[in-house]
């Protein structure tokens, strides 16, 4: 498949990952959690682990559309960055974070901190990120933002899900390059939720409105075997995220590298012909 990108690293990634004939395994952490030093040190690791893509949460006074274990990682960041580092703390952590990882990052927050008080753009002028995750910006703000961005070399993620209407399906898959498919509705990391989401139905219908898009799949991916399931329907990457912002808070590194390099073996497409 041929994938026009912004980004230099998302195309490196996507046709490294076509050769090996894998999907992507994209890992979101909050930034600087649980404190700055050693939040590098584990994208570090995770990298090394298994992780294709970090998805990079920018630290929010109300991420509201977020379970419990990633708000408990934005209040963390609130508590003490600041204090450690300084109330400009940020943008010197992410300059760090871009010099260290060779892999695509994306930055993942909400639309009052990214657009409304230009970290987004102050991020992409500076070349620390390939990506945009905003879940609350319409998709008339993505798509502005994705004109705003891409001379700079950044992909805006859109996002689908089921209960969108195929108008504005289409729309925003033939705007965007990343599509980024919502396995249930609700807060991020739902213990409870379940989807009930076709995977295949619905890797297919997004499909039908895009040839050369990279379309992956999150929410409530806690396992191995959901990562499996999700690459096994179509997707080119598996999204997961609350469950390593928890092995973050409780310490648990050992734990969040085994989860990691074990997810990243259930990305190889060759075992799903088995």
């Amino acid at each position: 498949m041929n994938n026009h990108f912004n980004s230099t690293r998302n195309l490196q990634a996507w046709q490294r990952i076509e050769e090996l004939q894998e999907a992507l395994l994209i890992g979101y952490f909050v930034s600087g959690d649980p404190d700055v030093e050693k939040s590098l040190e584990i994208v570090r690791d995770s990298a090394t682990a298994g992780i294709d893509i970090f998805e990079i949460g920018i630290p929010s006074a109300n991420p509201y559309m977020d379970g419990a274990v990633i708000k408990r990682g934005h209040a963390r960041v609130q508590a003490h960055a600041e204090e450690e580092a300084g109330h400009d703390w940020l943008m010197p952590y992410m300059t760090r974070l871009r010099q260290q990882q060779e892999e695509p990052i994306w930055a993942m927050g909400y639309k009052k901190e990214l657009i409304e008080e230009g970290v987004a753009l102050r991020l992409a002028e500076a070349g620390l990120i390939d990506g945009l995750v905003v879940p609350d910006a319409s998709i008339e703000d993505q798509i502005k933002l994705q004109s705003a961005v891409a001379a700079h070399g950044v992909d805006v993620v859109g996002f689908v899900n089921d209960a969108l209407p195929d108008e504005e399906m289409k729309r925003v898959c033939s705007a965007l390059n990343i599509l980024y498919a919502q396995l249930y509705t609700g807060a991020t990391g739902n213990p409870l939720a379940n989807s009930s989401t076709n995977l295949a139905d619905l890797y297919a219908r997004a499909r039908t409105f895009t040839k050369t898009a990279m379309i992956v799949a999150g929410f409530g991916l806690r396992s191995g075997e959901r990562v499996r399931s999700v690459v096994a329907s179509g997707f080119e990457g598996a999204v997961v995220g609350s469950v390593l912002v928890a092995r973050c808070e409780t310490g648990e590194q050992d734990y969040l590298y085994r989860l990691i390099s074990e997810m990243k073996e259930n990305t190889t497409l060759a075992d799903m012909k088995e």
